[in-house]
């Protein structure tokens, strides 16, 4: 009996339940008026993109420089990079008070720090070495276009050439698996030392050595280096040293003369300056491609989209969330490059300002996004403030005469590969051009229409 009690206990607890949901399930909508109710739906948009060249939007102001030259045999094109960079010295700089033996350098060496190759590392290259007359200027852009004749001599013997892989293979492996640090030694003329310790030994000569600015004015204006032979490799520099060999005579503790054996480093990096100098062939055939889009760097190739603004927001009344995603084309067929990392999608107007005045995304005119290689896919996943800005700046503009002929490009984005810097907390710093080797293939072009899915909301009618 007692069974039997809990029993139809638990079922009139179910009834009662069951009565409850019947009579409360649509108590939220019953008591909001019908026009006050929020519908959301989902559309689909379609933006339409193409491959542009853009030799002279990359600046070449990085602490990284290249040197070396390789043909992409998919497609024919053909990078060539040298660089011009500048040393500087510690501040206070000072050769032995008691002069150095002959008052001349023993050797001058240039050392150019290996940090990673792409190509072949048995491929042999040469490289040549030029002295600068000018300097490059403080806080002037420089692009990879730049042209290095306005800065050496071209009519002058090198200073030196150098035959060298981007490994070196005579070197036994117990030294290349050790504390070794790759790079390739250059000898210079010895003269050129010679020069930086007979200056410091002039009346008042230690002025010279104060700074990095007034050694490069005075004493060295730096160099010019390009690759002359060698298609298959390309040698990426972290670093580059000067170093000035001299011998000094010194007394033991037993009073004897001996000769002490020293040298005197000057760096290049991010203390001074340096650019890069890219030469690019066949890119043009790559960038006329209506089939597909490409991003390719260094060569400078990026993908250019234009976005149905005013669709996208005329047909929809407020808009959540706006979804773009870029597709890669065929994973095995960009020869061995890897996709960039890490894409910046910005307005195509602000490309230039973005980079010279340092900006960082703002998610409003400006995003970046990382490649998916398990999707193989580029996925902006919010891009409505850029709509809305986009769009208001249109509604505003159009007020005027002529506007929408005057800005062609008020609806246009560019993807541009970047490398980030971050601070202790995972922060982006800083954000500048990839010009690592890189190569993608995007869905896109004329045969393909990028769709980007909206969400949006409305009151109902």
């Amino acid at each position: 009996m007692k069974n039997i009690s809990c029993f139809l206990l638990i079922i009139a607890t179910l009834l009662i339940a069951a009565g409850c949901d019947d009579s409360t399930g649509t108590i939220g909508n019953s008591i909001v008026p019908t026009e006050d109710l929020i519908i959301t739906k989902t559309d689909t948009c379609y933006a339409t993109s193409r491959t542009i060249m853009v030799n002279d939007s990359i600046l070449a102001n990085t602490s990284d420089v290249y040197l070396g030259q390789y043909t992409d045999e998919e497609s024919g094109t053909v990078f060539n990079s040298g660089f011009i960079t500048q040393f500087g010295c510690t501040e206070d700089f000072f050769f032995p008070e008691e002069r150095v033996v002959g008052d001349t350098a023993s050797y001058t060496k240039l050392r150019l720090y290996v940090s990673n190759y792409f190509g072949d590392s048995l491929n042999a290259m040469k490289c040549e070495v030029y002295e600068l007359n000018n300097t490059l200027i403080e806080g002037k852009p420089y692009y990879t276009n730049i042209t290095p004749e306005d800065f050496y001599d071209a009519n002058k013997e090198p200073l030196a050439t150098k035959t060298f892989n981007a490994i070196d293979f005579t070197l036994h492996d117990t030294i290349l698996n050790g504390d070794y640090t790759r790079h390739i030694e250059i000898n210079l003329p010895n003269s050129i030392g010679k020069k930086f310790i007979s200056k410091f030994y002039e009346e008042g000569g230690e002025k010279y050595f104060a700074n990095s600015e007034v050694f490069i004015d005075s004493i060295f204006k730096g160099i010019y280096v390009k690759c002359t032979h060698g298609d298959g490799t390309v040698v990426k520099i972290y670093r580059a040293r000067l170093d000035i060999g001299f011998d000094r005579c010194i007394k033991s503790s037993t009073g004897q003369d001996s000769i002490q054996h020293l040298s005197a480093p000057f760096y290049s990096g991010k203390e001074v300056l340096q650019t890069n100098k890219f030469d690019n062939t066949g890119l043009k055939e790559l960038a006329d491609n209506k089939e597909l889009t490409y991003i390719k760097t260094p060569a400078g190739l990026f993908t250019e989209v234009e976005l149905p603004i005013i669709e996208a927001i005329e047909s929809n009344n407020i808009i959540n969330t706006a979804k773009i995603i870029f597709r890669r084309y065929n994973e095995d067929t960009d020869n061995g490059a890897t996709p960039p990392s890490t894409l910046l999608m910005v307005r195509k107007k602000d490309m230039y300002r973005f980079f010279l005045k340092n900006e960082l995304p703002d998610n409003k005119t400006s995003y970046i996004t990382s490649f998916t290689s398990s999707s193989n896919q580029y996925q902006f996943s919010n891009i409505s403030n850029l709509l809305k800005h986009c769009y208001e700046e249109y509604t505003e503009g159009i007020k005027s005469p002529d506007w929408e002929s005057k800005n062609p490009n008020w609806n246009k984005v560019v993807l541009i590969p970047v490398s980030t810097t971050l601070d202790s907390n995972g922060s982006i710093v800083k954000i500048t051009h990839n010009t690592d080797i890189t190569s993608v293939r995007l869905r896109g072009g004329d045969s393909y229409q990028i769709p980007f899915e909206i969400i949006s909301s409305k009151f109902n009618d």
